[in-house]
């Protein structure tokens, strides 16, 4: 994977980031938030290699969108409308109904897998991001006969690496 998309930079996000990074020192981490303070910060930490906005996911091979479950709702059709074929996308939300029956009939629905990692703190935001959160944790992966069994490989990839 080279071009690698983060919606939600903070602890979640940038946690995937720095351990993406050091798993695939080839890829090109970028980060999508709707708080600038946060982006820059992500980038002058090095969580993130540059900002981004979201038409730019059509250049990506993997998008995590770790943002609030409501706020997951209104991205994630959006992000599946934007990405090509063989891109995989994953959320990190805490549920997945909501999510799952939002993008049950999107034309992508295949590209897509709903993951739930059981790993967080108590810190919050790109400062917060550590190297090793999801190492030894459970993460419950959903329905996952809707998504592409090439992708669903791409992304159990990441998660057993």
């Amino acid at each position: 994977m080279k071009n690698i998309f983060i919606i939600g930079v903070g602890l979640i996000g940038g946690s995937f980031a720095l351990d993406i990074k050091k798993l695939h020192p080839e890829a090109t981490i970028y980060g999508i938030d709707n708080n600038e303070a946060h982006l820059d910060e992500a980038v002058k930490l090095g969580v993130v290699d540059h900002k981004a906005v979201l038409n730019d996911v059509s250049k990506a091979d993997l998008v995590i969108l770790a943002i609030p479950v409501d706020a997951t709702l209104n991205v994630l059709p959006s992000v599946l409308d934007g990405i090509e074929d063989d891109a995989i996308v994953f959320d990190a939300g805490s549920t997945k109904e909501d999510i799952c029956a939002a993008v049950k009939k999107h034309p992508k629905r295949r590209n897509y897998l709903a993951v739930h990692p059981i790993a967080g703190t108590e810190y919050s935001g790109p400062s917060a991001a550590i190297h090793g959160l999801y190492h030894n944790k459970t993460n419950i992966i959903c329905e996952v006969e809707e998504t592409a069994f090439k992708l669903q490989e791409k992304a159990l990839k990441l998660f057993l690496d």
